[in-house]
């Protein structure tokens, strides 16, 4: 099978979670894991995990996290297209967890000015998929880099995926569905977001005007999918084999596992079934990309 390719953030994750609520000027205990992370970055990741080939472009700084990053995902199995850049810092995203409530600070950093020159061409071209995400479309330099890519793949007559990425940069910059997108895989925060819908199966119903296989993330709830002129189809959530440690990431697992099995010739239903069943997994484990067991269901 043809590589899938996909470009965009590569950073450094630190997620900080406390049970109940900061106490104010003294210690507060908790957990702090760090890891690597970046929403594009962790769909290539959990791809090559799961058996297909990927190619993924990014830009880090060039320093030794940028070159830690770098050789990690080469220890993942993931063909990188990733350049150091001497000026701008690799970026760390903190995520801080404060009893249920999740807080996410987005630092600048050479990840932010990956730009149109930085896509292979001739390596995406030679690819059988093309995943975006919208955090791509909410900086300057990576709006060029994503719009070329897409001109790239549509004029290649390459699959195109969507991750619409952060609800809270749709509200505050709004965002459109790019053109030529076959799979949108939203959460329901962004699916509300993007279409102004009061529930997530009336904003999938919306999104499935112009895309055809529309999926929106439920967390917990599990998932539901539509299909162009068809009726939103709710999967329930797999069971939890433990308790519940860390969503990040989770996301970005499900949205790999469902194309993946898409490009495998699987039905919607039975590959959102099964995205399920690896979510769940990666939250009862603590960040983006845990080293999991992977379900009997994506063996080849």
């Amino acid at each position: 099978m043809l590589p899938l390719f996909t470009f965009g953030d590569l950073v450094l994750d630190v997620v900080a979670r406390v049970a109940d609520q900061l106490a104010a000027d003294t210690d507060t205990p908790g957990d702090v894991v760090s890891g690597p992370g970046g929403s594009a970055a962790n769909f290539a990741v959990w791809t090559a995990r799961l058996g297909l080939p990927v190619r993924f472009a990014a830009r880090v700084g060039r320093d030794l996290l940028g070159r830690a990053l770098l050789d990690d995902m080469r220890q993942e199995g993931v063909e990188p297209h990733i350049l150091l850049d001497p000026d701008r810092p690799t970026a760390v995203l903190v995520l801080f967890a404060e009893g249920n409530q999740r807080h996410m600070m987005v630092p600048r950093g050479a990840n932010h000015y990956l730009d149109a020159a930085d896509i292979p061409e001739q390596a995406l071209r030679s690819s059988g998929w093309l995943h975006v995400t919208g955090y791509s479309f909410f900086w300057e330099a990576t709006s060029r880099a994503a719009d070329h890519a897409l001109a790239i793949a549509r004029d290649a007559g390459i699959p195109i995926s969507f991750d619409p990425s952060s609800a809270g940069f749709i509200r505050r910059q709004g965002l459109k569905i790019p053109e030529g997108v076959g799979v949108m895989l939203a959460n329901h925060e962004e699916a509300l977001a993007l279409t102004g819908a009061a529930t997530p199966a009336e904003a999938a119903r919306a999104m499935s005007r112009t895309v055809p296989l529309v999926a929106v993330k439920l967390g917990p709830e599990g998932a539901l999918f539509c299909e162009a002129g068809g009726d939103p189809v709710h999967v329930p959530a797999a069971q939890l084999d433990g308790p519940l440690q860390d969503a990040t990431g989770a996301g970005d697992a499900w949205g790999a596992a469902f194309v993946t099995l898409l490009r495998r010739g699987w039905a919607p239903r039975p590959a959102a079934e099964a995205a399920n069943r690896l979510a769940a997994r990666v939250v009862t484990h603590m960040g983006a990309r845990p080293m999991i067991a992977i379900p009997d269901d994506f063996a080849q």
